[in-house]
């Protein structure tokens, strides 16, 4: 009866940090590309973005095309789509602003899922306006095989703007004429929590006294 006890407490302490675990290292939805938005060759925006976790949430669409061709952005549906025309390798920008946070307390970096794409791309993105992120080439996505890509904030110029965050630009472009994607869940990536490493010590603990128990 005296053996089981201890063992009954701690397990119990081990699910409830799990649950508590999962309910705050969520990651932060950005975007979830759901609210209606469209635009070719031209800006449209800002417009409010409702389902984010950040407060205040504005998004601005600018597509900018090589001279002669088209470039579109399009939301809808948990989806954004871009792409450009046979005679256009334009860029698709994603503009945010939002109200200052600092994102280093939950998070260190970015997360955007492929969906799909019919050529190799390259996305740079802006926090703050000043803190770039080089331009990273990434290969094509089949349909129905989506990649999520992480960015984490030291591959930034500075940093340290993510502990006051309120800006924040996504830019997309093909590295062939004619190319079209499509996007979903621009998140951030949760920092592991104190919690998480207490669960770790906690089954650490258990399987200790189980070797122990074992050994007896």
């Amino acid at each position: 009866m005296n053996s089981t006890m201890p063992k009954i407490h701690l397990f119990g302490l081990i699910l409830t940090l799990v649950i508590f675990t999962q309910s705050v290292d969520a990651a932060t939805l950005i975007d979830n590309f759901a609210n209606f938005q469209t635009t070719t060759n031209t800006a449209n925006g800002p417009a409010n973005v409702s389902g984010s976790d950040l407060n205040n949430l504005q998004r601005t669409l600018n597509a900018s095309p090589t001279p002669g061709g088209t470039t579109r952005i399009f939301v809808e549906d948990g989806l954004l789509t871009v792409g450009n025309s046979s005679s256009s390798t334009g860029t698709a920008s994603i503009y945010y602003s939002f109200d200052a946070i600092d994102f280093t307390t939950f998070a260190n970096a970015l997360a955007l899922t492929t969906e799909s794409s019919d050529a190799t791309y390259q996305i740079q993105m802006i926090a703050n306006g000043t803190s770039i992120l080089s331009i990273q080439n990434l290969a094509s996505v089949a349909i129905g095989s989506p990649s999520t890509i992480k960015f984490d904030f030291s591959q930034f110029s500075n940093p340290a703007a993510f502990k006051n965050l309120n800006s924040l630009e996504l830019k997309l472009r093909g590295t062939n004429a004619a190319w079209d994607a499509d996007f979903s869940n621009l998140t951030t990536v949760p920092e592991p929590s104190v919690t998480a490493l207490l669960i770790i010590g906690a089954l650490g603990i258990a399987s200790g006294r189980r070797q122990k128990a074992l050994t007896v």
